[in-house]
């Protein structure tokens, strides 16, 4: 089965007239899997619209909670199966982090300590998403702004080693491996030469805030000219090209300032691979 999907944006509510009445659309579209299942109205035809047309939808969700002590939830896995087996992405994906505990929500992307116990917990719940669900799952890479000191495991050895454990591949967020150098001094480089690239099934590119003192993943902004470089770095390291998506969340742009920088992207592969 060939993964690759080409150069795509994530699919944003403000786009949606745009993407209804343009003649020109990405190879595919990244959807959030919370403001897509169990959803009717506009968002639906939008959707149905963009299967109609055969332009690859690919779930990406922050509600599985990988790191988090709770089992998965039932109820969210039911309306997850429900899209899946309607809308038949090739894989599906989500972040490595906790984002709930009981009837908590914290509405972000919270480290996990990575330490045998979170590795235990997170395989499992892999494990069980992947004989369930019976297509390729993918966790992404979390920009996040400091160590626990009961981190057994730096980052990029707790990711092979669930890699080693699962079946799971990689969707790597190279925005997230620059904003992580730059706050916590690690190697974004080296960090890419240590995984295995065969793993990786997604790119995600995405702009930041750099404050000065710190740097902020915001998704607000064009991509930076050194996360591109980066990205063309992992191109050459890997050789060969791979599904890539621009995130784009905040101060959102039109629908074609967007699709620029899948352009972008498209070019910088282009470059590489001829």
């Amino acid at each position: 089965m060939d993964l690759n999907l080409g150069f795509g944006i994530g699919l944003r509510r403000s786009h949606y007239n745009e993407i209804l009445k343009s003649s020109v659309l990405p190879d595919w579209f990244e959807v959030l899997s919370e403001n897509v299942i169990d959803y009717g109205g506009k968002t639906k035809s939008v959707l149905d619209y963009l299967a109609d047309k055969k332009i690859p939808l690919i779930n990406h969700g922050v509600g599985l909670n990988l790191g988090g002590p709770e089992g998965l939830d039932e109820d969210y896995l039911q309306l997850l199966e429900a899209w899946i087996k309607e809308y038949k992405p090739l894989w599906f994906s989500d972040h490595l982090c906790f984002s709930s505990l009981k009837v908590h929500q914290y509405h972000d992307l919270l480290p996990i300590i990575k330490n045998e116990k979170s590795l235990r917990i997170i395989t499992d719940k892999i494990k069980k998403l992947e004989d369930r669900f019976q297509i390729p799952f993918a966790f992404e890479n979390i920009s996040y702004y400091g160590e626990s000191k009961h981190s057994q495991y730096s980052e990029l050895e707790f990711i092979n080693s669930i890699l080693d454990k699962t079946e799971s591949y990689l969707l790597l967020d190279i925005n997230n491996i620059f904003v992580n150098e730059k706050n916590l001094n690690h190697n974004a480089k080296a960090f890419i030469d240590g995984i295995d690239l065969e793993r990786v099934i997604q790119v995600h590119l995405a702009g930041h805030w750099d404050r000065g003192d710190i740097v902020i993943d915001t998704h607000g902004s064009e991509v930076n000219e050194d996360v591109f470089s980066l990205f063309k770095y992992f191109l050459e390291k890997r050789n060969a090209p791979v599904s890539t998506l621009i995130e784009w969340d905040n101060n959102i742009p039109s629908l074609a300032e967007v699709m620029e920088q899948s352009n972008k992207a498209k070019a910088i592969s282009d470059e590489v691979f001829g």
